[in-house]
């Protein structure tokens, strides 16, 4: 049987489970393939916990959708008013910059079983 983890306050404890996203499937891949340290744990977060967590995640989307209208803002700038490859490229390579940092700040979302 998995035990289950809170991922705000790394106790073993029950709660709503994590949705596994690209994130998590990476850093499970690499624990197989690379570090071969597999704990195969349930990650949820507990009761107490839930407002830190709903906190968070509010947090992160905000923080997201921030860094996507800079690039998108930067990208529109640097192509009508100064159009060249060195400032294309300094913009991909910007994009790049948030998307990593959007990746590493990143809190996942729960399953949520909705009734409909």
């Amino acid at each position: 049987m998995q035990k289950s983890y809170c991922i705000i306050c790394g106790r073993e404890r029950d709660g709503i489970e994590i949705e596994e996203d690209l994130q998590i499937a990476i850093i499970k891949w690499f624990k197989t393939h690379i570090t071969k340290n597999v704990k195969n744990n349930r990650l949820v977060v507990c009761k107490e916990c839930y407002p830190k967590y709903k906190e968070a995640y509010k947090r992160y989307k905000r923080r997201e959708y921030l860094y996507i209208i800079l690039w998108v803002l930067f990208f529109s700038f640097s192509l009508f008013l100064y159009p060249s490859l060195y400032s294309i490229m300094a913009s991909l390579i910007l994009g790049l910059l948030f998307l990593i940092i959007i990746i590493l700040i990143e809190v996942p979302a729960l399953k949520l079983n909705k009734k409909r």
